[in-house]
């Protein structure tokens, strides 16, 4: 059996594998050496600790002590069709073997164009092709003189190299610059390493687009186009709102794309996939950076497939391996099949979790397909979000109406901006049930009301029901007021208050006293939010009301 040597097997990386079987070949994986303290690799090497249990048995790990004739050595036994880079870390590795092995990929030469973004842009301007203005700093006082040489008002710092927007700051003033460049030159970049300089430019204003390729003997081929939406955080970084995939060019966007095929050139490209983010500003297109790996993100596979009719990792083996498939599909117009919207959380402010009424939230959204949570189920606590790593989670958001991708997005938006806390429950109680409220008799039974009729408006003729018997009713009710006994976390009550809506025929009403809503770390529109993504349409309050919210249930699927 043939085999091919994936490097470093994280992230999308990790879909190699699968990919190498199915094609009949044997994975011979190898995560690379790193250099540094213990602690300064401690987060990287727990990121490959958890991909690592994400291989199968079927895969070779081949160990890396730092000696690259061992690691030849250890690779003899085997023969080799290909090296894949799973991720950064891999890239330079990857490209060594390759040229050792007389294998198909880019030159160790171009290693460097393909990590550093400083590299990137000297390599554009001795092209002639744009690139933003910017040098590597190493001291406050380099930052002071730069700061004078761009004569400009407002300039970004960040790592030579990196990844996830972690050590970007927007600086509008020197002062700004001088203390972002003094944090990040006492820390450590994504893969642990101390920061031997750091890159200031000028900053550059416009829509972020994603540009994801594969190349193969330097022919270029693009295989999906996204547009970025990030948010910033003050100087301390931007936070990832969205990600929504391009679904057909649009004008300006055929600029874009054969400025990527120059960077690809200029950048020496040869062989494999490159995730390239540009930026297209009023005066045309502009690299930001371009990594030699495919996209990283909680895209599966098969939605990928369904989406785009392919997925990253496997087209980037056909560069290597099926030149006529590579030639074929690099003729074929662009077309996506549906829309799809990656969605990153955004934390106002980090804490401790104490629920999470997310998860009922999710069950109501019509277009969610999948992503992930597991940040903030990692120790149970959630960063302030200020890049894409103190993100507490993403979901996916697919459909082939982007009219309904779009409800889902704004109705999750609008609860994130406005009420946090519907989503991740922070530092807060379960409050007891308000006293206040005049309650049937429950004849010791705790649960939610619903009323059975719609003549029947009174609190005294409603049935109480458990939440065993709700979770298992059908939608007969006319009508249901939310109320609980004892002590509930918000995630329970948002989930008790989906289960009741659900127990309420299409045209039924649904109420929330004021009493129940008033003492929530949500309040009044966070339940009105939420009603909404429940799918009931709210009324317009009464004069003279009591303040409860009420509403009419479309039904929920």
């Amino acid at each position: 059996m043939k085999a091919i040597v994936l490097v470093e097997a994280i992230s999308t990386g990790l879909f190699y594998e699968q990919d190498i079987l199915d094609r009949g070949y044997q994975p011979l994986v190898i995560y690379p050496h790193i250099e540094g303290s213990k602690e300064d690799k401690a987060f990287y090497e727990n990121v490959r600790a958890v991909c690592r249990r994400r291989l199968s048995d079927k895969s070779i790990l081949i160990p890396d002590d730092g000696n690259f004739a061992h690691l030849l050595e250890a690779l003899k036994p085997y023969d080799i069709a290909c090296v894949l880079a799973g991720s950064e870390m891999g890239v330079v590795l990857a490209d060594q073997l390759a040229h050792a092995l007389g294998l198909p990929g880019n030159p160790p030469s171009s290693s460097q164009l393909h990590l550093n973004k400083d590299l990137m842009q000297d390599a554009l301007r001795r092209h002639n092709l744009r690139s933003i203005r910017g040098k590597v700093v190493r001291s406050v006082q380099e930052v002071r003189d730069y700061w004078k040489e761009l004569n400009v008002s407002h300039v970004v710092i960040k790592q030579v190299a990196g990844a996830a927007t972690m050590g970007l700051h927007f600086c509008d003033s020197l002062e700004e610059a001088e203390a972002a460049a003094k944090q990040e030159l006492e820390t450590c970049d994504y893969f642990g390493k101390r920061a031997d300089g750091l890159i200031m430019q000028e900053r550059i204003e416009g829509t972020e687009y994603i540009v994801n390729t594969v190349s193969r003997n330097g022919v270029h081929r693009v295989t999906d186009i996204w547009v970025y939406d990030k948010i910033r955080r003050g100087q301390s970084g931007n936070a990832y709102n969205y990600a929504r995939i391009l679904r057909k060019p649009e004008a300006g966007h055929a600029e874009m794309i054969e400025y990527a095929y120059q960077v690809l050139d200029a950048l020496d490209f040869r062989y494999g996939p490159s995730h390239g983010e540009y930026m297209l500003t009023k005066t045309g297109p502009v690299l930001i950076e371009v990594g030699a790996r495919p996209m990283g993100g909680h895209f599966e596979k098969p939605l990928l497939d369904r989406l785009l009719g392919h997925h990253l990792t496997d087209v980037s083996l056909d560069s290597y391996l099926e030149p006529e498939a590579f030639e074929r599909e690099r003729c074929s117009p662009y077309r996506t099949n549906g829309f799809l919207m990656n969605k990153f959380f955004i934390t106002p402010e980090g804490g401790a979790v104490d629920s999470y009424p997310i998860l009922p939230l999710l069950r109501s959204l019509k277009t969610f397909v999948g992503g992930s949570l597991s940040p903030a189920f990692s120790d149970f606590r959630i960063p302030t979000t200020v890049d894409l790593d103190t993100a507490p989670g993403n979901i996916l958001l697919y459909s082939e109406d982007e009219n309904k991708v779009w409800r889902d997005y704004q109705i999750v938006r609008t609860i994130e901006t406005r009420c946090f806390s519907a989503l991740f429950q922070i530092h807060a109680e379960a409050e007891p049930y308000p006293a206040s409220l005049p309650l049937p008799s429950m004849e010791g039974r705790e649960g939610l009301t619903r009323i059975l009729a719609e003549e029947k408006r009174s609190l005294s003729e409603a049935e109480w029901i458990t939440p065993d018997e709700l979770s298992a009713s059908l939608a007969l009710a006319d009508a249901g007021i939310f109320l609980m006994k004892n002590k509930y976390s918000l995630e329970e009550r948002i989930s008790l208050l989906h289960s009741l809506i659900r127990s309420i025929r299409p045209g039924g009403r649904i109420e929330i006293p004021k009493a129940v809503y008033a003492p929530t770390s949500v309040g009044r529109v966070g339940f009105e939010l939420l009603l909404e993504a429940f799918g009931v349409i709210l009324d317009v309050p009464a004069y003279g009301t009591d303040g409860s919210i009420t509403g009419i249930v479309e039904g929920v699927e």
